[in-house]
């Protein structure tokens, strides 16, 4: 049997550990509870309150799972108190169990019963979990997201990379808006170059024409700049421009992770749309990612389409959810059923697609127009 017991953030960060992903590692938990603790909103939600789980098999530490209490509200003032992990509510990149040591099967009927009895709630519910977790041996998982990456190690090189993973058709596009570039009179380079208050003015600059598309400008957000810029000073991090004429008009921001390199945040000008200065600024994070020896690069969790363009595997992540019996818990439960089970459908629809896309592109098979238009609205399910 297992021992649980509840311990500080502080606490946390005295503890040597080395989680799975970076949302697992204490500087990443203790910064984004600073700056997101007093932001309330139906997203990342009301009267927020920590529970740091350790987890004890006899006198040794073989486990921790950091959680986050908090309430939404419905229709004006219908409130309801979630256990979810802490972080997964914005930017989470993966979430799971923080495994010190090997658990039994046991571990996730026990955990449940200790939180059930100890903390109070109507649903915990879990995202952004690998299909490895612990969690499904006692809860089904949900498909929710999916992170495409490319194991460097597998190519010879970039070249070996690109006619291997890269569709006829996409490279076709990459040559012929570098044509494009290069009659219309613009000189392109690239650069690597560190995060700092230099290269984050570039940054902000090409970011906020991200609204022309109707998407959301991550540096209008006091909070969520300065959330990103402590990931970008606490990992190995860079950006990467691309210019014309020595101006700034694409990036891609990267950390370093155990061994792995994940894409954070990319944008371009939208003035230069035409010349494909977006596809170019990735394939460019692809292209140094190989000189510099990378074992392996991901471009992060979402449903991008264009993300699938460059990858060959892609890693699915799930969501898992249980509740008390409770009345609130009651009433809403056939949404929450309705929500999980749509979000799943809708996330295994893009994936399968996507899965069966990289079959077609290995074996040569020429792809057919695929008329199915999937609309990817916010399926967080943020709005429960």
């Amino acid at each position: 049997m297992y021992g649980f017991s509840l311990i500080t953030i502080k606490d946390l960060e005295q503890i040597e550990y080395q989680g799975m992903f970076p949302g697992n590692q204490a500087k990443w938990i203790s910064d984004w509870y600073k700056t997101f603790s007093k932001v309330e909103n139906n997203i990342i939600g009301y009267s927020k309150k920590p529970y740091i789980i350790t987890v004890h098999e006899g006198t040794r530490l073989v486990a921790i799972v950091p959680l986050l209490k908090l309430t939404r509200s419905y229709f004006g003032f219908f409130k309801v108190d979630f256990l979810e992990f802490l972080g997964q509510q914005w930017s989470g990149l993966g979430y799971d169990i923080i495994k010190l040591k090997p658990l039994h099967d046991s571990f996730s009927h026990e955990f449940t019963k200790w939180i059930k009895n100890n903390i109070s709630y109507h649903f915990l519910f879990l995202k952004y979990l690998p299909g490895t977790s612990s969690f499904k041996q006692k809860f089904k998982l949900y498909r929710y997201a999916g992170a495409p990456y490319i194991t460097c190690s597998a190519f010879a090189d970039y070249e070996d990379f690109s006619k291997k993973v890269y569709s006829r058709k996409f490279r076709e596009e990459l040559r012929r808006t570098l044509r494009s570039i290069s009659k219309s009179g613009h000189e392109m380079s690239t650069s690597v170059e560190e995060i700092n208050e230099s290269s984050l003015k570039h940054i902000r600059v090409i970011a906020e024409s991200k609204i022309i598309d109707g998407k959301s400008f991550l540096y209008g957000n006091n909070q969520k700049e300065s959330f990103h810029l402590k990931v970008y000073e606490n990992f190995p991090s860079k950006v990467i421009f691309i210019r014309f004429n020595g101006k700034p008009v694409a990036y891609a921001t990267e950390i370093d992770f155990n061994g792995k390199r994940i894409g954070v945040d990319a944008s371009f000008n939208r003035e230069f749309r035409k010349y494909g200065i977006g596809i170019h600024c990735i394939d460019e994070v692809i292209r140094n990612s190989f000189k510099e020896g990378t074992e392996l690069v991901s471009f992060g969790l979402g449903l991008d389409s264009y993300k699938f363009r460059y990858c060959n595997k892609i890693e699915e992540f799930f969501m898992c959810f249980d509740f008390k019996l409770r009345l609130k818990s009651l009433l809403v439960l056939p949404y929450m059923y309705y929500r999980l089970r749509k979000t799943d459908k809708l996330v295994g629809e893009i994936l399968d697609k996507e899965f069966n896309n990289q079959k077609k592109r290995v074996n040569h098979i020429p792809k057919k127009e695929n008329k199915t238009k999937f609309k990817l609205e916010n399926i967080a399910i943020n709005d429960l």
